[in-house]
């Protein structure tokens, strides 16, 4: 059905979401697909047990920001670079000299926007 094929729900109606796990040159290492209707943070888990070297810092934009994931990656050894939400009571800090590196990952979305067949 539609949630096997990581259709739902949203206000442009049946949409999904590609999320993206990344090496350091803006590479694809893996992906994880969810429904329009889903929160960022809930691909998490599965983008984290794929199959590729553990990072030493992890990029993401506010919407992968929940209390329960940080702990998680510094348990692991992994440094979170992600801005806090704008509704969050105690805004975490960010190196927002390392975010900007992020702009790599969105030229990958980009490039990947461009192959429609995809």
């Amino acid at each position: 059905g539609a949630h096997s094929e990581a259709f739902g729900r949203s206000r442009g109606g049946f949409t999904s979401k590609i999320h993206a796990r990344c090496d350091t040159q803006g590479r694809p290492l893996g992906f994880v697909l969810t429904g329009g209707q889903v929160s960022d943070y809930k691909a998490t888990d599965a983008l984290m047990t794929l199959p590729v070297p553990s990072p030493k810092a992890m990029l993401a934009d506010r919407g992968y920001d929940s209390d329960s994931f940080r702990p998680d990656l510094l348990m692991h050894g992994i440094l979170p670079v992600i801005p806090s939400r704008k509704g969050r009571s105690t805004p975490q800090n960010t190196d927002w000299r390392r975010y900007r590196d992020r702009n790599r990952i969105e030229r990958m979305f980009n490039k990947l926007k461009q192959m429609r067949r995809i």
